[in-house]
């Protein structure tokens, strides 16, 4: 019985951490990272900067469940929360867990580098990510409010330069990360609008929308870095397609 019961339980957390979605926000770092570095040096930076992302955006997560549990119980009864497979104290413990991971990883970069932007930066992508999970989402706000998350991502790789607040280019790239997710947002609020033939149309174009943050931050890398640079970013569509044949993106 337990043999059985424990592929279903990490099946579970697959589904709750959306896990093919971290790797957009991983490829989002990297292009940042890139614009400001031309390359993948210094490399210890850019894993604890890709960690700090990876962290935060699963704890935005998990907390939009745990925030959602009351509403996903009626519209979304199959969701690991209200399907009981997770808990939902559980859930709340792992996101905040997540959540300090992230900002400490953020805090750590800063420290190491006595460079304060990876650390601010990585606070403001917290709150960000609590503010929308939190409230904001609900609201005629939310769109732009993950337009918001989005920007800091990017800024987050772009952060490791001292020199950031005088480049043009890593903050105008960001914005438009930021404007092509708050469009992506207005469509996936749709969803739940309309039959059922409809909203799952609707996610599958969403989940397209969403693989489609790597192509763009891949072409980014290229002209920034060279094409061996925009090929090790695309390669992430490679287990971003894979976990989403059975968990979700959406």
């Amino acid at each position: 019985m337990s043999s059985v019961a424990q592929p279903g339980r990490m099946l579970a957390w697959w589904q709750l951490l959306r896990a093919a979605n971290v790797f957009t926000a991983a490829s989002n770092v990297l292009a940042g990272f890139l614009i400001v570095q031309r390359s993948f040096e210094p490399a210890e930076a850019l894993a604890a900067l890709v960690a700090s992302s990876a962290c935060l955006y699963l704890a935005g997560m998990v907390l939009n469940d745990f925030f959602d549990a009351e509403i996903d119980s009626v519209e979304r009864p199959e969701r690991p929360i209200p399907s009981g497979r997770i808990p939902r104290g559980v859930a709340g413990l792992v996101g905040w867990s997540l959540l300090a991971i992230g900002v400490l990883l953020a805090l750590a970069i800063s420290y190491q580098q006595a460079n304060i932007a990876p650390g601010l930066i990585g606070v403001l992508l917290a709150i960000a990510v609590v503010q929308y999970d939190g409230g904001l989402k609900k609201t005629r706000f939310g769109p732009y409010a993950m337009g918001w998350c989005r920007v800091l991502n990017v800024l987050l790789g772009a952060s490791v330069a001292i020199d950031l607040s005088h480049r043009v280019v890593p903050f105008a790239y960001a914005v438009m990360i930021g404007a092509y997710t708050v469009g992506l947002t207005y469509v996936a609020r749709s969803e739940m609008v309309g039959n059922f033939a409809r909203s799952l149309h609707i996610r599958n174009v969403v989940t397209r929308l969403l693989q489609g943050f790597i192509v763009i931050d891949a072409i980014a890398a290229t002209l920034a870095a060279g094409w061996i640079a925009g090929l090790a970013v695309l390669c992430l569509l490679i287990p971003t397609l894979i976990i989403a044949r059975w968990a979700a993106m959406t």
